[in-house]
């Protein structure tokens, strides 16, 4: 199954998408968010900030009553 990215932010600078980024990755305590900065607009001139959080297995576990 593939990965469901979330985009976060769109910037005019990657200096500005890439402090962000760093930002994001400082504030997990996890460490199982994965970000990255893509380009994207007119011509490449836009960058866009994309995020994954992996979710966690489901129970399986059947509840007993």
């Amino acid at each position: 199954m593939s990965k469901q990215w979330k985009q976060v932010k769109i910037f005019d600078t990657f200096e500005d998408a890439d402090t962000l980024r760093q930002k994001m990755l400082e504030g997990d305590k996890t460490e199982k968010l994965e970000v990255k900065v893509r380009r994207c607009g007119d011509e490449g001139r836009q960058f866009k900030l994309k995020a994954y959080y992996p979710k966690p297995p489901p129970d399986n576990k059947k509840k007993k009553k």
